[in-house]
């Protein structure tokens, strides 16, 4: 089987919860020196990404960066003691932060369009490259969401066949049911999810069957207007396919994105192990070197 581009996505902006503090609840800790934002790009690395791709609108990607950094090991590939050199044999995934467009923000911009802006934007900067580079596949992982990351491992040809989906699932419910679990896109996939968004929103002016857009229409109220900033996980991804996918049922999931969840995992039996350091630390490239001329 052909390796393919999967890009992982990670959705940061326009995160709800109840925790009602100051500090980005993506930096709460699930394991001593291990946060919830890193669990998800450990995910992702261990899904077998060869990009990953954070959504973070400017004023939280800095942090995000100082704390992940700018690319990570390939768990897979990392420590290989029965290969000669194996070091050599490392795979780099690099990382990028993306922020939502102007124009989406307070119309679309609910938590999954997160994740469709980040697919939109993987795509484009890909291809601007070169359509060889363009993701085939893509990998979603919610930082708000505790289940056993090491798993994926096994599912790792699954998650990498380019016309099937992989759907995490717990007691028979997946992103579909509106729980925050990892899963898989198609690029077909992405266009018919952000197709039905648009087509579901209210808009400024009320729409009725047979409008001329020539005639005068009457205004929605505000609170009225854009109603896709406010839809919910199972409405933004009515329309992934799930013919012959490849469902996964996770042994526990604990959402964190609310207190009661939190506080469940954190008083479980459950733990998320923290990978080796090497595969935790934050890495950023090195810096081209400046000659620094005095005034």
């Amino acid at each position: 089987m052909k390796r393919i581009h999967l890009a992982g996505i990670i959705p940061v902006a326009n995160l709800k919860t109840d925790f009602d503090i100051d500090t980005p609840e993506i930096l709460l800790p699930v394991e001593p020196g291990f946060t919830a934002i890193q669990k998800s790009v450990f995910e992702c690395a261990m899904a077998g990404c060869r990009t990953i791709w954070i959504v973070a609108n400017e004023d939280l990607a800095p942090i995000v960066r100082h704390r992940v950094g700018e690319w990570v090991h390939d768990p897979v590939w990392y420590s290989r003691g029965f290969e000669h050199h194996y070091k050599e044999k490392r795979r780099e995934i690099p990382i990028y932060y993306v922020p939502l467009r102007p124009k989406n923000v307070d119309r679309r911009d609910s938590y999954g369009w997160s994740i469709i802006a980040g697919i939109n934007m993987a795509w484009y900067v890909s291809f601007k490259i070169s359509r060889w580079v363009v993701p085939e596949k893509y990998f979603i992982s919610f930082p708000m969401a505790a289940h056993d990351i090491y798993s994926i491992r096994e599912h790792r040809l699954e998650i990498a066949k380019e016309n099937k989906n992989f759907i995490l699932t717990h007691e028979g419910k997946s992103v579909k049911d509106n729980l925050p679990l990892s899963f898989t896109m198609t690029p077909d996939d992405f266009k018919h999810c952000r197709a039905n968004v648009n087509k579901k929103t209210t808009r400024t002016y009320a729409h009725y069957e047979g409008d001329d857009f020539l005639e005068e229409k009457e205004r929605l109220p505000f609170e009225e207007r854009w109603s896709a900033r406010h839809f919910e996980l199972d409405e933004v991804f009515e329309q992934l396919s799930e013919k012959d996918a490849h469902k996964v049922e996770a042994n526990w999931f604990y959402d964190l994105s609310n207190w009661e969840g939190y506080r469940a995992f954190m008083g479980s039996e459950h733990r998320i192990e923290k990978p080796y350091k090497g595969l935790n630390k934050s890495r950023k490239h090195v810096k081209i070197a400046i000659e620094r001329r005095e005034e």
